[in-house]
């Protein structure tokens, strides 16, 4: 139904903050890194939440049902915070939470919050918060129904024209049933940044290859940083019946 009348549409004045409302039983303390429960409400951030922001304020539901309170919470904007072993070196790298006080550079399993904007002091960064990821770009490379026991020996799937960190990996199975795949007949794929190795899944009858339609993680990168002009590279080694079909490997950077 298209308008007949004029109408207000409210305008938010502050950009920098936002409204949640806070989960049940939860208390969140100013200052707190918050995250997004299983069921859209506002808590202490318990790694792998999506990332909300930044307490503004301390709000106290202990008692109270989910939406009971509301907490403030900054979206946008630089803060400093504790960061074991963070270097000026680390400028521009992604950061993850994995609680409601504590930062790391170790994303597996963890929730990106951000990137490094600075450096207040060793161990001590600017964090510049990121909770609409807007900061993160994917990689995306669909790899062709290679057949049972075919390979990729190294194929370039990104060159990087500007210097950049990676943030996770996962491959995506394009509508077919991985078939073959058990302990003595696996499918591994690699990735690698120039000669350095990233990431290195292999997958067999406990470690499965994901579904039709569904995507998993590759788990813990090493070799994150990337500089101008280097190329990421991958690989897959299939089995003598190993056949994971078509798939999509995924990269998310920044």
């Amino acid at each position: 139904m298209t308008l007949t009348a004029n109408r207000d549409v409210h305008h938010f004045v502050d950009q920098t903050r936002r409204t949640f409302q806070v989960a049940a039983t939860k208390h969140v303390y100013k200052g707190s890194v918050v995250g997004v429960s299983a069921t859209g409400y506002a808590q202490g951030l318990v790694a792998g939440d999506p990332f909300a922001g930044l307490a503004y304020e301390e709000k106290d539901n202990t008692s109270g049902a989910a939406g009971a309170v509301s907490v403030s919470v900054f979206v946008q904007g630089d803060f400093v915070h504790a960061l074991a072993g963070a270097t000026v070196a680390d400028l521009g790298r992604p950061v993850f939470a994995s609680a409601d006080d504590a930062l790391t550079f170790d994303g597996f399993g963890n929730s990106y919050v951000g990137v490094v904007q600075g450096l207040e002091a060793a161990g001590e960064i600017v964090l510049r918060i990121d909770p609409t990821r807007k900061l993160i770009k994917t990689i995306t490379h669909a790899v062709e129904d290679l057949g049972a026991g075919a390979d990729i020996a190294a194929r370039a799937i990104h060159g990087f024209d500007q210097p950049g960190f990676l943030v996770a990996a996962r491959v995506t199975n394009q509508a077919t049933a991985a078939a073959g795949i058990d302990a003595g007949n696996t499918a591994v794929v690699a990735l690698a940044i120039d000669a350095g190795t990233v990431v290195t899944e292999t997958f067999d009858n406990v470690t499965t290859f994901p579904g039709a339609n569904a995507s998993k993680t590759l788990g813990a990168l090493a070799n994150t940083k990337a500089s101008k002009g280097n190329v990421l590279t991958l690989a897959v080694t299939n089995g003598a019946t190993a056949d994971p079909g078509s798939f999509l490997v995924e990269v998310d950077y920044v």
